[in-house]
């Protein structure tokens, strides 16, 4: 066992790392891995930039994400906006666009980085089966929208995706660098074709892009030790102090993945970390009054910080109070009060909400009769299809908002039956969580900050209107009146169905030639008119 590998605990899975002493806050869910494929099967992990994901093989920039960026300096200044700082623009049909200002600056940017990116990766031998990002352009910050704030959804989405492209150049920078080639910079400054002023190369260098110290934090990555895809990726990762955790598994008779033997802790060291958080869990007597109270002095007599009792809820020998749902005013005005029936507790955000949820399930799944696990996997299979609650449903809709004025802190809204609709098609299926055990729904597009909603359908361009039907010819004018004589022949020509026509009524001399030349009818009278 490697001495500098510290191995952590948490609810019963064991982890390991020999970069950092702590898990990420959220672990998402670790995909199969059939080793009859050439690389894990999970799915596609790029619409999540911000967030640690399970290793991946076709993606191995994917761990040099920024965590938590902050868009400063003179090449990402640009992007240094929220939903309420973003300005858009409007058509005459009603259609939303990120501002043209805005939009020019992105779109000039994203062309550098994309640059730059091209030459810097240009003569690497880089992993079978690699899938760069997408540009920015095809989240849809160009396209119009028919609604502002979907427009402004979708430009955050699009933002966010100049993480991957960022990514990306620097995985490419350190790959040069592990190799020995610390001369990138010259790369772009010495291109025969379109060589990047000095200037430009050096403001990218003090950005977090060229910056791989351990100052710049990174989303790093998880891997299962049955497999690990990175092979040759993960020495390099561990020069450069990358985030990446290896979750040991449980199964004794599964196989150890040979790269990742020195994360494999003794069974004395999984030991040690699990006491520890057993100890962590039990159960201490803060705020009781004991002799050990924390905050009191020795003789108990005033309160060593002056704080009143009612300021933590309780008073000191009131024993346990019924928890209410009517929101209080808090001392602490960092966050804003929860809303009623909302169960979010003052300061807490969505991530340890839908977290402390999770392990509230598991216990109910514990105690729940065979008739209520029947109930709720009814309400789960017909939830699958994500419909929109009709105005019968029995099923509560929340929506996680950004409040403006607590810095963009989510804050649990439950939405009226009218809000409902309107509000369900600016999210998608990775943006929507049913708990079944409750029968509600969680509406949080910090979820997935790159998801198309469902009512994206209204962005793409409409079909140019069908251009005017030319005007319909006029009828053809009616023949001139018969004379008497043209009315006897076509009575009794028409007994016969002989149908007359202009060609044949057309004057006298034309009707008497046909019927001479057809007919051999010789007239005695002058045909002339008069």
């Amino acid at each position: 066992m490697n001495n500098n590998l510290h191995v952590i605990v948490r609810d019963g899975q064991v982890y390991t790392s020999l970069t950092t002493h702590s898990l990420p806050d959220v672990i998402p869910h670790e995909p199969p891995w059939d080793p009859r494929e050439d690389y894990d099967s999970s799915p596609d992990d790029s619409n999540m930039p911000l967030t640690t994901r399970w290793a991946y093989g076709a993606r191995p920039w994917f761990p040099l994400v920024p965590l938590n960026p902050s868009f400063n300096g003179p090449i990402f200044g640009c992007l240094n906006h929220s939903r309420f700082s973003l300005l858009t623009e409007v058509d005459t049909s009603g259609r939303h666009i990120l501002h043209c200002d805005i939009r020019a600056k992105w779109v000039d940017l994203e062309q550098k980085l994309l640059w730059c990116q091209e030459r810097l990766g240009a003569g690497l031998l880089i992993p079978w089966g690699t899938k760069l990002p997408c540009p920015p352009t095809t989240y849809g910050y160009q396209r119009w929208h028919t609604d502002v704030n979907l427009a402004k959804k979708i430009a955050i989405r699009s933002r966010d995706a100049f993480l991957l492209i960022a990514a990306t150049c620097l995985w490419y920078i350190m790959t040069r660098r592990y190799q020995g080639a610390n001369q990138w910079t010259a790369i772009l400054m010495s291109d025969p074709q379109r060589p990047i002023p000095a200037e430009w190369v050096l403001k990218l260098l003090h950005s977090f892009v060229g910056d791989l110290t351990t100052n710049v934090p990174r989303t790093g990555a998880l891997i299962s030790s049955i497999h690990c895809p990175w092979q040759v990726q993960l020495p390099m990762f561990e020069k450069f102090s990358l985030p990446i955790w290896v979750h040991v598994s449980g199964d004794t008779s599964a196989a150890v993945d040979f790269t990742l033997r020195h994360y494999i802790p003794s069974p004395a060291a999984i030991t040690h970390a699990t006491e520890a958080v057993q100890c962590k869990q039990t159960p201490d007597t803060w705020g009781q009054p004991d002799d050990s109270a924390w905050g009191q002095p020795e003789d108990n007599t005033q309160s060593v910080l002056n704080w009143d009792d009612s300021i933590l809820g309780w008073g000191q020998n009131s024993g346990a109070q019924p928890v209410s749902d009517v929101p209080e005013a808090h001392a602490d005005s960092l966050f804003p009060v929860s809303q009623p029936h909302s169960r979010q507790k003052q300061g807490e955000d969505f991530k340890a909400f839908f977290a402390q949820r999770c392990q509230e399930n598991q216990r109910k799944e514990e105690m729940e009769t065979p008739a209520q696990q029947q109930s709720r996997q009814s309400h789960e299979r017909a939830a699958m299809n994500h419909s929109i609650p009709g105005k019968s449903s029995t099923v509560v809709v929340f929506e996680w908002q950004p409040n403006d004025d607590f810095g963009g802190f989510r804050q649990c809204i439950r939405l009226t039956k009218a809000e409902i609709p309107m509000t369900w098609m600016s999210y998608s299926k990775s943006t929507r969580v049913y708990d079944s055990f409750c029968n509600e729904w969680d509406l949080c597009d910090a979820l997935d900050l790159t998801s198309i909603p469902d009512g994206d359908w209204e962005e793409d361009d409409f079909p140019p209107a069908p251009a005017p039907a030319e005007p319909t010819p006029a009828p053809p004018a009616p023949p001139p009146p018969l004379s008497s004589f043209l009315k006897d022949i076509e009575a009794y020509f028409g007994h016969y169905e002989v149908a007359p026509s202009t060609q044949y009524t057309r004057s006298v001399e034309r009707f008497v030639s046909i019927l001479h030349f057809h007919l051999r009818f010789h007239l005695a009278a002058s045909t002339t008119t008069p």
